[in-house]
């Protein structure tokens, strides 16, 4: 790129692990780089003169306006672009950038741009904002305010037009846990911030100010006090929209639902483009079990798109996870079929969107057999995540989905080892007695195999799929060596311990079990989930791998399911409980078992998912009794997701 009549402007403190990174993305097309330091003692003045930069001393006085213009006195280009050290020029166009500001001569600056990561780095967690950091160097254009500081104002003033927006993005990363934690920045910020409230106490811009600090910092019923009295004076100012959501989600956070909805609506007919706004109008109508409404509301924030410059925003909203959460509340509405397209239109708008193929594996392995798997979940010809085959595994194994199991075979990013276990576990697990076992032991001999802590699992359950106690006490007692949990899981399976494992071991347990098809045990752990107080959170790829078990299998669960409360009378099934063994029931034909879900349903005549399962229980029921052709759209398994999933 060749150099611009640009000057770069900063101020910087000890930014030594930025900066070279900020300049880099710059340097080769600003004509000039100026930097002020407060006062660092680490690296940053050598490396901002090893860019060619002008370093020049600044006495801080806990005012940034202050500081910066200090720095813009010192520019000699026609236009000044301001950064800080934890942000990065994003893929500028030089030609684009040098046509905009050669031909644009009434124009005295540009919003552009600042996409800001938060949380740990990802790039699934940013919001953005449109901010002035572009503009002509002109004595009149200076910044305002301690903190927070702004120039559009001064511009303003100056020209009397809109200031226009830029397609120049810039990368902002100073939000990151590690960055607040580091510069300590939400103490620093509300210090200055109080400081010069006390000085200026009906200043909106510094309640503002101090509002959205204490909301980022996750202290609403703080910024409540500030943002909702911003509200009551209702400046004009393009912060406002911010205010009407930060202050929705705000009440919405400490309990305050209907104050937020008020609040969301007022906001909403201020500014009905506001794509935040619309979404999150959807996700409290969630809250209210208003999943039909809710639903249109996504489909308008949808149609609304990214939100326009504007306005601030979140990553996702308007887009793919707009799309994902429409999915989810589809779900929540039994159509499943729905559900995917909206699974498979995020997707498309970002193929790595976690979320949206998560939920769409999951619906299509409750869906059945009968339902295909479509081939956008798992593409043929390219490589997976490393995340999506560490869901995608356990699912292929627990339904001994052949077709998945070879795709995961010739996955590159599998070690050999684990290669060998695929294939042993696709060609040995549904074959009767102890092959499964003798090959694991035969191919985990190794001598950095025979303690692994992978293989010693797998040993143990393919020893109980043998039922043979012996081999299976034999690797529970070097899993116990270890410190593995499953030598607790053991000692419950055998009696020894009365005690039931935690739930989270319970379910490790449940998918080894479940891919060496080691049934009376996952029949036994599941019984003894359901007896605990509290209610097993069960992931899909097991209740997945349950439906897919042998019928022969499945009647001998759920009999002993019926029996068991003729046992213990005082017992009350929970609703998941009900849902599952129902969805059992449905797959192997037990009309014992439907017949009991049915009336156990009428405990939770209230919830209208145990309403809908006890009609599907009851018009399955009869079709067994009396083999008449009637056919129920609702099925069982997707009626105990709907009822599990939380949005």
């Amino acid at each position: 790129m060749p150099p611009q009549d640009i000057s770069l402007c900063m101020i910087v403190k000890d930014e030594a692990e930025h900066l070279d990174k900020c300049l880099r993305s710059v340097r080769d097309w600003v004509s000039e780089i100026i930097i002020g330091d407060t006062g660092s003692s680490d690296q940053t003045r050598s490396i901002a003169m090893k860019h060619g930069a002008r370093v020049i001393d600044l006495e801080w006085n806990n005012h940034f306006a202050e500081a910066r213009n200090r720095v813009l006195d010192m520019a000699t280009c026609s236009w000044i672009l301001v950064l800080d050290a934890d942000e990065e020029a994003d893929g500028w166009d030089s030609d684009a950038l040098h046509k905009l500001l050669v031909h644009e001569d009434n124009i005295a600056g540009f919003f552009i741009p600042v996409i800001s990561y938060y949380g740990t780095l990802s790039e699934d967690s940013f919001f953005s904002d449109y901010v002035c950091r572009l503009f002509r160097n002109h004595p009149s254009i200076r910044f305002r305010g301690p903190i927070h500081e702004n120039i559009a104002e001064s511009i303003l003033e100056l020209t009397d037009h809109p200031i226009p927006y830029a397609p120049f993005p810039i990368k902002h990363y100073g939000y990151l846990h590690s960055e607040i934690d580091r510069k300590n920045k939400h103490s620093r910020n509300l210090g200055l911030i109080q400081a010069s409230l006390q000085a200026d106490p009906l200043n909106v811009q510094l309640r503002y100010a101090l509002g959205a600090e204490y909301y980022q910092s996750g202290r609403y019923e703080e910024s409540l006090q500030h943002l909702l009295p911003v509200l009551e004076q209702d400046p004009e100012s393009g912060m406002i929209s911010d205010v009407y959501l930060k202050a929705a989600y705000a009440l919405h956070m400490t309990g305050q639902h209907e104050l937020a909805d008020v609040i969301t609506e007022q906001g909403i007919k201020k500014y009905p483009g506001f794509t935040d706004l619309l979404e999150f109008k959807g996700i409290l109508l969630t809250q209210k079990e208003d999943y039909d409404q809710a639903y249109r509301w996504m489909l308008l924030a949808s149609i609304q798109g990214t939100a326009q410059p504007m306005y601030s925003t979140t990553s996702g909203c308007g887009t793919y996870r707009t799309s994902w959460l429409s999915g989810r509340l589809s779900e929540k509405m039994l159509h499943a079929e729905r559900a995917l397209l909206h699974y498979q239109h995020a997707l498309f708008l970002k193929n790595d969107y976690m979320p949206a193929w998560t939920d769409a594996l999951h619906c299509s392995l409750l869906l059945g057999k009968s339902h295909p798997l479509p081939d956008w979940i798992i593409p043929s010809r390219t490589s997976m995540l490393p995340k999506q085959l560490d869901l995608l595994i356990p699912a292929a194994l627990n339904t001994g989905n052949g077709e998945w199991l070879e795709f995961i075979a010739k996955s590159s990013s599998l070690p050999e080892q684990r290669q060998l276990w695929i294939m042993l576990m696709r060609r040995y697990a549904s074959e009767p007695g102890k092959r499964l076992y003798s090959e694991l032991v035969a191919s985990s001999a190794g001598p950095t195999d025979t303690n692994d802590p992978f293989w010693l699992s797998y040993r143990w359950s393919a020893a109980w799929k043998s039922q043979d106690l012996d081999d299976a006490d034999h690797e529970a007692e070097r899993l116990q060596l270890i410190h593995s949990p499953l030598a607790s899981i053991h000692a419950y399976l055998t009696g020894r311990d009365k005690e039931l494992p935690s739930e989270k071991d319970c379910s490790n347990a449940l998918q080894l079990l479940l891919q060496s098809q080691a049934y009376p045990q996952v029949l036994q752990l599941l019984a003894g989930l359901f007896k605990q107080s509290s209610v097993p959170s069960l992931p899909v790829s097991v209740i997945a791998g349950l439906l897919n078990a042998p019928v022969q299998i499945l009647q001998v669960g759920c009999l002993n399911w019926v029996q068991s409360f003729f046992n213990e009378k005082q017992r009350v099934p929970v609703l998941e409980e009900i849902l599952l063994f129902a969805s059992l029931a449905e797959r192997c034909s037990s009309s014992a078992c439907l017949n009991a879900a049915a009336q156990w349903l009428d405990s939770y005549s209230t919830n209208p998912y145990a309403l809908a399962a006890k009609a599907v229980c009851l018009t399955e029921d009869v079709r067994l009794q009396h083999v008449i052709p009637i056919q129920s759209s609702v099925r069982l398994p997707l009626l105990l997701r709907a009822a599990t999933m939380r949005i």
